[in-house]
């Protein structure tokens, strides 16, 4: 069966209640059998400016988002002012403002379009259902399930679960999705101009809606996180919220810290006492927590850092996605230790990632930088099972015969570690550059001696990493290349473009150490290899060309604080 999709978009100001109803929208759509994506884009206004949810509805697997949509639901005059020109031909149009004038070319495009423009009075449809005006959103929801031709009850079911134990008129909220759903308003023309994908039902009641922050949290708890440390930071907010939410029933510790320094510092201490803790943060966060990571390098001490990105240097754009962190990733704080970086691309990988995350930390005694995206922390992806859980390796290497060293010199670079305790042999943890005994030194020797036995970690960890993935065509004439977000809108274009052109993509996980054999591989093949990353100046790429000397001649960047939308891939091959 081919793909299909459509899109629905909400768009009204921050604080109308937008984020709720799409959230409503994703579980209903589950529930009746539907596959979905959902993304949204919001300002940094507690209240106010232009907001949107957009759902992309599927019968296959999809991980990003349209560029447009068959369905605009505006609540404000300027969400329909921004929005109209993202509805695709024969689409719809509800907006529930009378102070709405449409200009002489907005009139145009609706009419060249054949777009059906809809008034909905859902301030008055939800006073008169014996709701408040807020609970015209439910209204519009129901008018727009209606639109979709999908059972009533389902939603009535969602809505009514979501807002049970929240202090709201159960029973008038119930009313409002019934009136938005049987309004006078409605015309059966409506639901016949939307072409809607088959249904197709999963166990589970159609698999698993998340974000990518509950399900890093999920992994978290997974792989024995005991601790949890952050100071609150877009995008990595949610996952704070979501331990806080959890801390009861799962036993975590959930401490908010004065500032992202002390933050990493609490979870670097409970790493060293044998307590598996987590800290996340965004760009300006993670700059103060380099000289941390230093520290965690140095004294070989396990340290996990989720390092959710966004847009720009400094504030930039605090709640629109990018991906232009990986360089701070790979080269914050001072001094040559080794460390891993991985990154992430939709919750299914965010959940075993933290998990190996935690594994290597502890295996090779070295800080993780795991990388996300507000793409990918906020975002809701659908998907048919949850990853199996991995198997927590500590690491830890306690001899017991001979004299037993903490900074031992070994073959693998990996030295004895054990946690401390009354029963244990204490030892002392430096900061300093230091002999194998934690001693501080400062002669040539053992200080050339030492940094080599920490470098040689990465010889031993490298071997064990996979190459990076090759996804599509098997023999493909082209190849992008890429990490993070990147890989879920490829992957979705390629499946609806997969009868056109052979089309391959190689997606890295583990960007340090760094993987080259697939890739050089294909290189030697002579395959045309595209670069697309979410960044001005191709990072991604910059790192390979500084390990292999390969520079990408092609290169497809996108750095506006908007994700690659699917049509952004499809155009590139048309062209």
């Amino acid at each position: 069966m081919p793909s299909q999709r459509i899109s629905v978009k909400f768009g009204g100001a921050s604080g109308q209640g937008i984020n709720t109803i799409g959230v409503l929208l994703v579980r209903a759509l589950k529930r009746d059998g539907q596959r979905v994506f959902a993304y949204r884009e919001y300002p940094s206004l507690i209240k106010g400016g232009i907001a949107s949810y957009q759902v992309d509805i599927s019968n296959k697997e999809i991980n990003s988002s349209s560029r447009y949509c068959n369905i605009l639901l505006a609540f404000t005059p300027n969400s329909l002012n921004e929005y109209l020109k993202d509805v695709k031909e024969n689409g719809i149009i509800v907006y529930d403002r009378k102070d709405i004038n449409l200009t002489d070319e907005q009139k145009l495009y609706i009419e060249k379009k054949n777009i059906s423009s809809i008034f909905l009075d859902s301030e008055n449809i939800a006073l008169e259902a014996g709701g408040i005006k807020i609970m015209s959103n439910i209204v519009v929801l129901g008018f727009l399930w209606r639109i979709l031709e999908s059972k009533l009850d389902i939603l009535v079911s969602v809505v009514l679960r979501h807002f049970e134990n929240k202090n709201v008129d159960l029973k008038a909220e119930e009313n409002c999705v019934r009136a938005g759903y049987n309004s006078a308003t409605f015309r059966p023309e409506y639901a016949k101009k939307i072409d809607k994908p088959k249904k197709e039902m999963f166990n589970n009641n159609n698999g698993y809606v998340m974000t990518g922050n509950n399900a890093i949290a999920l992994g978290a708890i997974s792989a024995g996180v005991r601790a949890y440390y952050a100071y609150p930071m877009t995008p990595s907010t949610s996952i704070f919220k979501y331990m806080g939410e959890h801390a009861k029933e799962t036993g975590i510790l959930v401490k908010q810290a004065e500032n992202e320094i002390t933050a990493v510092q609490m979870a670097m201490g409970s790493m060293y006492m044998g307590t598996r803790s987590l800290v996340a943060t965004s760009g300006g966060g993670f700059d103060l927590m380099s000289e941390t990571i230093s520290c965690a390098g140095m004294s070989e001490t396990p340290l996990v850092v989720i390092l959710s990105q966004r847009t720009g240097a400094a504030t930039g754009l605090p709640t629109w996605t990018g991906a232009s962190d990986l360089n701070i990733a790979l080269k914050a704080g001072h001094g040559e230790f080794p460390r891993v970086v991985i990154a992430t691309s939709d919750a299914k990988s965010s959940y075993t990632l933290i998990q190996k995350a935690f594994n290597l930390a502890e295996i090779y005694q070295l800080p993780v930088i795991l990388l996300m995206e507000k793409q990918i922390s906020e975002s809701i992806f659908n998907f048919k099972e949850m990853p199996r859980v991995e198997k927590i390796e500590r690491g830890c290497i306690e001899k017991t015969e001979g004299e037993v060293q903490r900074y031992q010199i070994t073959d693998t670079g990996i030295s004895p570690r054990w946690i401390p305790s009354k029963d244990k042999k204490p030892y002392l943890a430096n900061s300093d550059e230091h002999s194998q005994d934690g001693s501080s030194i400062e002669d040539s020797e053992r200080t050339i001696a030492m940094a080599n036995k920490r470098l040689k970690k990465l010889e031993t960890l490298t071997k064990e990493l996979p190459e990076p993935t090759l996804y599509g065509d098997k023999n493909p004439d082209l190849v992008f290349v890429s990490w993070g977000s990147v890989k879920n809108t490829v992957i979705d274009a390629i499946e609806a473009d997969k009868d056109s052109r052979k089309v391959g993509y190689l997606h890295y996980e583990y960007i340090s150490p760094l993987k080259t054999e697939r890739l050089e591989e294909l290189i030697a093949t002579n395959k045309r290899l595209v670069l697309v990353e979410n960044n001005q100046t191709g990072q991604l790429g910059n790192f390979i060309k500084e390990n292999i000397g390969y520079e990408f001649k092609e290169k497809l960047l996108k750095y506006d604080g908007r994700p690659f939308f699917v049509e952004d891939i499809l155009d590139f091959l048309k062209n």
